[in-house]
């Protein structure tokens, strides 16, 4: 499955969209947001990570500036480490976390991360043989330390 087919995404106007995975269906399904700035584009938050993130917003054309100009660089900000927001952030090359959590993504640390994925939430798996109790959040050593 690609990302453009496991990632969706509606515009909210002003540059800001918001993007869902399409195929993992559960109350913990973080929001993910794109927040496209003048000088740097921005995601909050980079959902589980089953597909790459900056692949999709590349193939949906959400990271071309309208003036035609090369993308602008990327920042992706976890707003907590839990697996639904901190999954993705393997696929980013510049990421941002408070101080207080940067150990535990370092580390992939599933207790932190809070990993309670099943087999019911994930819809359409990403790949065939692909089950929950396999998942785990990738240590990511984070570009940036957040204090407030």
């Amino acid at each position: 499955m690609s990302a453009l087919e496991w990632f969706a995404h509606k515009p909210l106007g002003g540059g800001i969209f918001w993007i869902q995975e399409r195929f993992y269906e559960s109350g913990n399904r973080a929001n993910i947001w794109l927040v496209r700035g003048s000088q740097r584009d921005l995601v909050i938050d980079a959902g589980l990570g089953l597909r790459s993130l900056p692949d999709y917003l590349r193939a949906a054309g959400l990271l071309a500036p309208p003036d035609g100009a090369g993308p602008r660089p990327l920042l992706a900000v976890a707003t907590h480490v839990h697996f639904d927001h901190s999954g993705g952030l393997q696929h980013f090359e510049d990421v941002a976390v408070h101080s207080a959590e940067a150990s535990a993504l370092l580390r992939g640390d599933n207790y932190e991360a809070v990993t309670w994925l099943s087999d019911r939430e994930v819809v359409r798996p990403p790949r065939p043989g692909w089950r929950a109790r396999h998942f785990c959040v990738p240590p990511v050593r984070p570009s940036r330390l957040l204090q407030e």
